[in-house]
């Protein structure tokens, strides 16, 4: 896994560019339309983006901030007014990340509210790369079906996915998964990884053994951030095949997104 934070920052920035452009070029209809987000406009997306930016900036700087107040706030936006605090927001917390030295980041130990313990900067960066990678794609595949999670940030992102199925798992509803503990191998390509993905009492993503398994999966790294967060319809599959014991329907219905 990467663990040179101005890697994770640089991803930041890319993404930052990549919907700012977006949102630039936009019009006001585009704002109300639906995101590939359930129930969000893209709008209500971008004011989402928003206010984490505003609360992460505050929480690596170790600001006092009113979460409560902060969301009150940007949901008062319309959703022109959100878009534009987005772009201003988010480059706050990036031009932030940017400017740290060296030595900072090296000594950065940041206690996010969901975590137990303190994290250092490339996780730091790497939970709102997150973020921002997936919620982009709720925004740009709303007017575009053949947009994918940016390629930089898929790569930096796959190598996280195993931590954040086994977080995640644990607050899915059991009967989400398979009544009978199954477990398939996954393969991924751009960038080419292996992994073995078992559901039943729990929901685990690992590095591939020689166990052996009931099925593959195989997909691009970045459809597979998007099946683990609930985003990978039926028209948005971008080639992912599986084979064996699971359909693709059974695994969306073990990722119900977040």
């Amino acid at each position: 896994m990467e663990d040179d934070p101005r890697v994770w920052i640089a991803a930041l920035r890319s993404g930052h560019d990549r919907l700012t452009a977006h949102v630039v070029g936009a019009s006001a209809g585009d704002f109300v339309a639906p995101s590939m987000c359930a129930d969000w406009t893209v709008g209500q997306v971008l004011s989402h983006l928003g206010s984490g930016a505003e609360i992460g900036l505050a929480t690596v700087d170790g600001a006092a901030i009113d979460n409560q107040e902060v969301w009150a706030r940007w949901d008062a936006l319309d959703p022109g007014a959100a878009a534009t605090a987005f772009v201003d927001a988010d480059e706050r917390l990036v031009a932030w990340w940017e400017t740290r030295g060296d030595d900072e980041l090296a000594a950065m130990q940041v206690q996010l509210p969901f975590l137990p313990v303190p994290i250092d900067a490339a996780a730091a960066a790497g939970f709102r790369l997150s973020e921002v990678a997936l919620h982009s794609w709720d925004v740009l595949a709303a007017a575009d079906p053949t947009a994918e999670v940016a390629a930089d940030a898929a790569t930096l992102l796959i190598d996280r996915l195993p931590m954040l199925v086994g977080f995640v798992g644990q607050f899915t509803p059991r009967d989400t998964r398979p009544d009978a503990d199954t477990t398939i191998a996954v393969v991924t390509s751009a960038p080419e990884r292996r992994f073995e993905l078992e559901l039943g009492e729990r929901a685990e993503l690992r590095p591939a053994g020689d166990a052996a398994t009931a099925g593959e999966l195989a997909l691009p790294a970045e459809a597979l951030l998007r099946l683990a967060s609930g985003r990978l319809p039926a028209d948005r599959e971008h080639g992912a095949r599986v084979t064996g014991a699971l359909t693709l329907d059974d695994l969306r219905r073990a990722f119900p997104g977040y």
